[in-house]
């Protein structure tokens, strides 16, 4: 049995948060941390051959590039530290999911725990509720992941980890039961923790909500329509890269009308005016 702890994170700018911070001994504990967008698109499992192409096909359709660092791509980056995760679980001491509750990061929870249900060592998780920051009205922040933290909030963040139980645990994994069978292509959780489910028109009519007889710039579009996605289902449930996507294929489908596209052409995926058709 090994001393090092282990820290899970997800994202980049949440790993780089932690990793700012201080915090870790990085020469004595590691991070690994994972970055595919779960709530988002075919799910896939270790060793679904077709089920990981399809997820990698459709990523590609969506957001473009997938790749990482050199040959790579985030999706095989994730299932591959997921392997070794497994392999090596028991060498840990401790493991820390520095991960909230908004849909990406329960989701990568639920996919570890399923995976990690012959491990014996200790779990625990950042409980977000017991946090008090608070803004400078002294209102308390509804804060549910590194992503909204800056890194001097870190410490603090710290002193609030609780270990999960056996049926913690199993109540996370069940999640993943669930859903690795799931034919759905959004995956979220509502305020009050319960799943939601739907094709890829899900976010269309918050779109078409903020689109008028006038053309309007696809950014205030994208953004008006994630603040509404966000009040509901809380924040990273879904990025503006799926919603500018979505814009277009509600204009191949005529549903609205682009004009003024950006000079630059991969700018112009994501920069021109739209209008609803009446």
């Amino acid at each position: 049995m090994s001393n090092k702890y282990l820290h899970i994170t997800f994202g980049f700018a949440r790993n780089a948060t932690l990793v700012q911070s201080l915090i870790i001994d990085t020469e004595k504990d590691e991070i690994l941390n994972f970055t595919d967008p779960l709530s988002q698109g075919p799910l896939c499992d270790l060793d679904h051959v077709d089920a990981i192409e399809n997820r990698k096909r459709w990523l590609q359709k969506v957001f473009g590039s997938i790749q990482s660092e050199g040959d790579s791509n985030f999706i095989d980056d994730d299932l591959n530290g997921l392997r070794e995760l497994i392999d090596r679980s028991n060498t840990y001491e401790k493991i820390y999911l520095w991960l909230g509750d908004e849909a990406n990061e329960k989701i990568t929870i639920a996919r570890l725990l399923f995976h990690l249900h012959e491990a014996s060592i200790p779990i625990y998780k950042l409980n977000f509720d017991k946090m008090e920051f608070r803004n400078e009205k002294g209102v308390k922040l509804d804060l549910t992941s590194l992503q909204v933290m800056h890194k001097e909030h870190i410490s603090e963040a710290s002193q609030h980890f609780e270990e999960l139980s056996a049926d913690d645990k199993q109540s996370f994994a069940s999640i993943w039961d669930q859903l690795r069978t799931d034919q759905s292509m959004v995956h979220l959780f509502d305020r009050s923790g319960n799943y939601v489910s739907g094709d890829e028109t899900f976010f269309d009519q918050y779109l078409l909500n903020h689109c008028n007889d006038e053309p309007k710039s696809s950014p205030l579009v994208v953004a008006y329509a994630l603040f509404e996605i966000w009040k509901k289902f809380g924040g990273g449930c879904v990025g503006d890269s799926f919603l500018f996507y979505r814009l277009n294929e509600l204009a191949n489908r005529g549903k609205i009308k682009t004009s003024n596209p950006h000079e630059n052409a991969e700018r112009a995926r994501v920069v021109f005016d739209v209008r609803k058709i009446c």
